[in-house]
């Protein structure tokens, strides 16, 4: 396959899978990343999402295989390493950071474990968190508005 370094590239450079070529290599990359027994792969498989791609089925793969660790190494765990995170898909994939955050307000308990835990991030985590919270609920206040205040309070 290749070193994490070139794997990392591969992901990157054909993230945007607008032929089957690109799309192949891509989901090469992620095979490659993706390492059950290493949730660290998160830091790696993060840096394959852009909004500007041409196949988001295969996008969502890599998201299911960074959502595994949930499971593996817990939810809280989780939300402490993904957070962080999103601030780097602010520029190419912010849709995809607001994808991955609203999978946690979307289930009870991660929804619980993240306002418990925001206390704890960092204030440029809090501003992305306070900016894709904010769209959330503009764009839909009867889905986001009271799970969006209750967020933005403990912010």
């Amino acid at each position: 396959m290749g070193n994490l370094v070139e794997l990392e590239r591969q992901l990157i450079e054909n993230r945007s899978m607008k032929t089957y070529e690109e799309t192949g290599l891509y989901e090469e990359a992620v095979d490659g990343l993706f390492d059950e027994k290493n949730p660290d792969c998160i830091l790696s498989l993060i840096k394959g999402f852009k909004d500007e791609t041409e196949n988001h089925e295969v996008m969502f793969s890599n998201l299911h295989g960074i959502e595994y660790f949930s499971k593996t190494i817990g939810l809280e765990k989780y939300i402490k390493m993904i957070i962080p995170l999103l601030k780097g898909l602010q520029v190419d994939a912010y849709d995809w950071s607001e994808t991955i955050y609203l999978r946690l307000l979307n289930n009870e308990k991660s929804f619980s474990l993240l306002s418990e835990s925001l206390r704890t991030f960092d204030s440029q985590d809090k501003e992305v968190i306070k900016l894709i919270t904010e769209n959330l609920i503009k764009r839909n206040p009867e889905r986001f508005k009271e799970k969006g205040e209750i967020i933005l309070s403990a912010l």
